[in-house]
């Protein structure tokens, strides 16, 4: 999803839908036109301008981290690679917001690069270290975490994973944090998609009922249709819809004997 949604920016950039830093209103309701069809979810303009702000912050914090000379980049592993441990330490202690983003999983790091770097370099769009936070809190944790799990469950080698298992308490600390919020995320997944099967059990209901009364007017038309089995009736016909509009297609004379040869 993260993949399309920079391909869609990256058209919308090259129609001149990006100005001031800021995408035009017709850009965040293509990527989410597209989105919400391509995967069956739905999809607001917020969430996608939610995701844009959150890849700007992403890139902000690590390429800061990146400028520091005993920081690197795996491409491999998508993550940022430290020389020296105690480097890394001291460069906590004064950014302290940079902490999460040790073991950090970022797969479309380049998308990134190349949707924010430009907005980064004019000093257009900045967030700064407290946004970070906020964002990654809020709707965006959802997308983020079930994207890391597949990645760890799916994409990591058994050497991969040995080489990036935290082996000191505050790196021990930053992966349960990061589970924490993976299990709270999938919480408010469940609760989302449990709202939306409610949504659609109650649309369903209100189309059988539409039905229903669409069944129930057309046999009141027909004359001598409310006989012993008028209940039956309208059973058979609300289950055999094509059937009804047979009936709703023929001439008024012949509604009956059609409902007669197939009613006992």
């Amino acid at each position: 999803m993260e993949r399309v949604l920079a391909d869609v920016l990256r058209d919308q950039r090259n129609l001149g839908n990006k100005g001031d830093g800021n995408w035009k209103a017709v850009a965040y309701s293509t990527a989410t036109q597209i989105l919400s069809k391509r995967f069956g979810v739905h999809l607001m303009a917020d969430n996608v301008k939610n995701r844009f702000k959150l890849w700007r912050t992403w890139y902000g914090i690590v390429s800061d981290i990146l400028s520091q000379s005993k920081f690197d980049w795996d491409s491999t592993k998508y993550m940022i690679t430290v020389e020296n441990e105690i480097a890394w330490n001291e460069h906590v202690k004064s950014h302290e917001e940079v902490k999460r983003f040790r073991f950090k999983v970022i797969p479309n790091w380049d998308d990134i690069v190349d949707l924010c770097a430009k907005d980064r370099a004019t000093g257009l769009g900045a967030e700064n270290a407290l946004d970070a936070d906020d964002i990654m809190s809020k709707e965006t944790n959802e997308e983020e975490a079930i994207h890391s799990v597949i990645f760890y469950l799916e994409g990591s080698s058994s050497i991969t994973r040995k080489n990036i298992h935290p082996s000191k308490s505050g790196e021990k600390e930053g992966m349960i944090s990061s589970m924490k919020e993976v299990a709270e995320s999938l919480k408010e997944f469940v609760e989302v998609t449990k709202k939306k099967m409610e949504n659609k059990k109650k649309m369903e209901i209100k189309e059988a009922q539409e039905v229903v009364h669409e069944v129930v007017s057309e046999l009141d038309s027909i004359p001598n249709s409310n006989g012993a089995l008028p209940h039956r009736t309208i059973d058979w016909l609300t289950e055999n819809l094509i059937k009804f509009a047979i009936i709703k297609a023929l001439p008024l004379d012949e509604k009956e004997d059609y409902i007669s040869s197939f009613m006992p």
